[in-house]
């Protein structure tokens, strides 16, 4: 002991301002070790990125936004006419990054998006470490760092990194609530939600679950937790409401966040909607149209603003479900199906030819991504079922977020990509069920397999449908594109 004190003398000197830092960093080392491995990563990543080009559309659409933010200070695709078509909140940070930076490069946005995906790795770390132990968070983490398609989400000028940490910081929120349930914890996770929510809108309508959820789990009398949860709604609405008060204006009638919801909605919800691929309804033209109707039936329909659109568009498309119930039911099964599909972005980008990497890493990238998904899945659905958390209410918000955002997509329509900001609570059940080999328990009995079977069945049901029969065609040409 005496030996190993002079060596920390002889490396840090008589000041022990440093040893408590190390006593800290210790316990931890397992995961700064991550962190370095995922930066180096990220980084080659990075430069290899550095003449990729924004393909997607919904890229090009997010940059056009913020240099019209960044150069007039007006949120819209053309300057002079205000939208509210898409969340402000990534466009902004998009704009800011390229005032900070200097250069409207998207390798400036891809470069703050490492330190924003190596931020979620640590905040899965921290949850885990909260509800269950080290080894369950050193292996959640470690999914996270090195999850294929979160690693190619990092290079695209889209939501998903940034939507995911704030999800995972409000559930971390939580969880400091529940152990000092005080108003700043309150007023911060309604903030946090909120700047969830104007990043993507899928969140919005989710204080009418949690808000409920919040009075009944938060400890203490009837007055604290109705405090807490007013509290919470404060700090939802000190962030939302501006924004939400601009649209109002702008659009001449309620928008919280965005007028895609109610046009979204009627392209997965009208007699045309293409039931193998229900987003291709955009694509739509002429009589088949999702807003063919409008002008039809509306003289005035030049005249609407997009909001007023929007508010049409989700009228139609509730009558049409309550008018076709087999119809609708039907669908959200598939929608459900795609939601939680096989993860395809990447290699549709690939099989479309929108990046031409080197052979050998395009053949790799695609075989890690169609082997971790459905293995962190299926771990997944048993560590639900078997090994969840001590702290029960923390397992209900996060089973409340996971069903909140697939009953959502079910409804207006579902896709692979949607489901990646669950990745990382998925990782975490995936995890447990590895360090506790709670899997063991499924041949215990039926009664304890059943649930976390039904899981595994419906994921295994719509992947070999996906495989044989939907994508079988674009599978074949890729595969002879790669050979």
């Amino acid at each position: 002991m005496a030996e190993a004190n002079t060596q920390h003398r002889l490396l840090f000197g008589s000041n022990r301002v440093l040893w408590p830092f190390m006593a800290l960093v210790k316990p931890h080392s397992a995961l700064l070790g991550l962190l370095a491995g995922g930066l180096l990563l990220r980084l080659v990543l990075l430069a290899s990125a550095s003449s990729m080009p924004l393909q997607i559309a919904d890229e090009r659409q997010y940059a056009q936004i913020a240099t019209n933010l960044l150069h007039v200070r007006e949120f819209a695709f053309t300057s002079g006419e205000l939208t509210s078509m898409r969340p402000p909140l990534y466009p902004a940070l998009v704009a800011a990054l390229w005032k900070v930076g200097g250069t409207e490069d998207p390798q400036v946005v891809r470069a703050a998006q490492i330190v924003f995906s190596l931020l979620l790795v640590a905040a899965t770390y921290l949850l885990a470490l909260r509800l269950f132990n080290r080894r369950t968070a050193i292996a959640a983490a470690a999914i996270v760092c090195f999850y294929p398609s979160l690693l190619y989400a990092g290079l695209l000028v889209l939501t998903e990194i940034v939507f995911t940490v704030l999800v995972l910081v409000f559930v971390l929120l939580f969880v400091l609530l529940l152990e000092r349930p005080k108003a700043l914890w309150a007023v911060l996770m309604g903030a946090t939600l909120g700047l969830a929510a104007l990043t993507r809108s899928v969140l919005w309508p989710f204080p009418v679950v949690f808000l409920p959820m919040l009075v009944l789990t938060v400890p203490g009398t009837a007055g604290r937790r109705a405090k807490v949860a007013v509290c919470c709604l404060l700090g939802f609405v000190a962030v939302v409401g501006p924004w939400s008060v601009r649209n109002t204006r702008l659009q001449q009638t309620f928008t919280v966040v965005d007028t895609m919801g109610g046009m979204n909605l009627r392209m997965g919800n009208y007699e045309y909607t293409p039931e193998d691929r229900m987003w291709d309804a955009v694509n739509l033209t002429g009589d088949k149209s999702w807003s063919y109707l409008l002008g039809q039936t509306r003289p005035d329909a030049l005249e609407l603003t997009v909001g007023q659109k929007d508010k049409w568009a989700q009228h139609e498309a509730i009558a049409y479900m309550l008018a076709n119930p087999g119809t609708t039911v039907r669908r959200s099964v598939l929608k459900f199906a795609d939601f939680w599909g096989l993860e395809r972005e990447m290699v549709a980008a690939l099989q479309q030819g929108l990046y031409a990497p080197p052979r050998w890493f395009a053949v790799v990238a695609i075989v890690a991504v169609v082997l971790t998904y459905p293995i962190v899945a299926c771990g997944a659905a048993i560590g639900i079922f078997r090994a969840p958390p001590a702290d029960r209410r923390v397992h209900v918000l996060i089973l409340a977020i996971i069903l909140f955002i697939t009953a959502v997509h079910s409804v207006v329509f579902g896709h692979s990509r949607y489901h990646l900001p669950l990745v990382p609570f998925l990782a975490i059940y995936a995890a447990t069920a590895w360090s506790s080999k709670s899997w063991r328990d499924l041949a215990i009995s039926f009664r304890v397999a059943a649930g976390p079977a039904f899981l595994i069945a419906a994921l295994l049901a719509a992947w070999s449908h996906e495989v044989l029969f939907r994508d079988a065609d674009h599978i074949r040409m890729l595969l002879q594109a790669l050979s």
